[in-house]
């Protein structure tokens, strides 16, 4: 059978760089190795759109991917993912289009009706979209939803182990990027994606946990067979690890980082974790083995925030702890920090802006919004009575706050300036490094 995988554009201005579509190159490793036909289509990396929907139409199926796995916690808009929907099925008439991703998971029918998609899958693609693929090859109709119970799709450890290299042949993979450290500096840099271990305990309520809260573990020796192919045959030197909670499994971070110095890999990586999963020996073991960054989610310096998004328990003093923990390991601190919450107040954002400045840490800023599958969404009216039209929805407001971003310029200032902004960095430097 002959399958295109899609990632739709992107809306304008939404990402200041694209990373590696890892869980749709899984897919399509796993569909070709069963004997299927696979052409892969990275529309954000695409300026002839017409034809690649004319492309996309040869198939026998077409999957898209309203989200990739980088994305699955804080998915954005669907609104990408219909036009893209729509545009294939113009190009392609009668051939079969499904939609596949957090949106999808999280609601079925709210995801089908919005995209005009014939069908959607559930749970983890590279596993869910090849058990599709077979079902239709058999000669079966295609379902409104797959798996036919509604059951998302849960890789177990035993076929996490299983799964082959994605196949970053059917990808330019020098066009995929993140932030990185070059000298020093923080670059953007050509970049590798690894998901290693799926799956956060912690369960914060703002965050929509696509892996679930069971930690699922891949062997080392895959991972390590990932950074491998990417150093040797691509001539990739920085990574970024999108495992949740990086520093969980302290073993498994051992293996890891042992491996990487035996095999002289000589890379440079960033992960992710939180301040209450830190210790020395494990992160003067990371820097060794080449890690250049941790990015912690603090979200706000005030615990009431705190409290707000379910991470009451870290204390400030945690926070601090966990960035000079960092630091003396000689790694560099990134964070994730929100605003727009309902209590957000002008001293909530001055308390933040001034934590910022005097920590000096690198940091990625986003507005509170809440999402579908999430606790938080439980809070207020139900959110499926306008299907993902919230997302759209244009606001005088900062977030859920009553504070009016007209009168916020001394705040978006200092953002649009910070030197230490992610997203800043990531625009300056237009071009990769490394």
């Amino acid at each position: 059978m002959k399958v295109s995988l899609v990632v739709p554009a992107d809306p304008p201005g939404v990402n200041a760089f694209n990373q590696v579509p890892i869980g749709g190159l899984y897919t399509a490793t796993q569909v070709r190795d069963q004997g299927d036909e696979v052409t892969f289509f990275d529309l954000r990396r695409r300026t002839d759109l017409d034809a690649a929907y004319a492309e996309v139409a040869s198939a026998e199926l077409v999957v898209t991917f309203s989200t990739d796995y980088d994305l699955a916690q804080c998915y954005p808009s669907l609104t990408s993912a219909a036009e893209c929907v729509r545009r294939i099925k113009t190009a392609a008439g009668p051939v079969p289009v499904v939609c596949c991703g957090s949106h999808a998971t999280v609601s079925a029918a709210l995801t089908r009706s919005y995209t005009g998609a014939d069908g959607v899958v559930l749970g983890e693609f590279e596993f869910a979209v090849p058990a599709l693929v077979r079902q239709l090859r058999s000669g079966a109709a295609l379902s409104d939803v797959w798996p036919l119970d509604g059951t998302p799709r849960v890789a177990t450890e035993a076929e996490l182990a299983a799964l082959g290299t994605p196949a970053y042949d059917l990808v330019s993979m020098h066009g995929y990027a993140s932030e990185g450290f070059v000298d020093g500096e923080m670059r953007r840099v050509s970049s590798g994606l690894v998901l290693a271990n799926r799956g956060c305990p912690f369960g914060c309520n703002f965050c929509y946990l696509f892996f679930g809260r069971r930690l699922r573990r891949r062997p080392v020796a895959a991972t390590l067979e990932e950074l491998r192919t990417l150093r040797n045959e691509y001539g990739i030197g920085h990574f970024f690890f999108l495992d949740y909670t990086f520093t969980l499994d302290e073993s498994w971070v051992q293996s890891l980082c042992d491996g990487i110095n035996a095999a002289g890999l000589d890379i440079s990586w960033i992960c992710q974790t939180r301040v209450d999963c830190l210790s020395t020996p494990k992160l003067k073991l990371m820097k060794e083995a080449g890690c250049a960054g941790v990015w912690l989610g603090v979200e706000s310096p005030e615990l009431e925030q705190r409290r707000y998004l379910s991470k009451g328990r870290i204390a400030f003093e945690d926070i601090e702890e966990g960035v000079s923990k960092i630091r003396e390991a000689g790694i560099e601190v990134l964070t994730f920090v929100m605003v727009g919450l309902p209590n957000e107040t002008e001293s909530s954002l001055r308390s933040l802006n001034a934590w910022l400045e005097s920590s000096q840490v690198y940091y990625s800023l986003s507005t509170f919004q809440r999402r579908l599958g999430t606790p938080l969404a439980k809070e207020v009216r139900p959110m499926a009575a306008d299907g993902w039209e919230h997302f759209n929805a244009p606001s005088e407001f900062l977030g859920e706050s009553r504070l009016r971003i007209a009168d916020l310029s001394w705040f978006t200032e200092f953002h649009a300036a910070n030197p230490r902004r992610v997203a800043n960095i990531m625009r300056r430097h237009r071009e990769p490094s490394g």
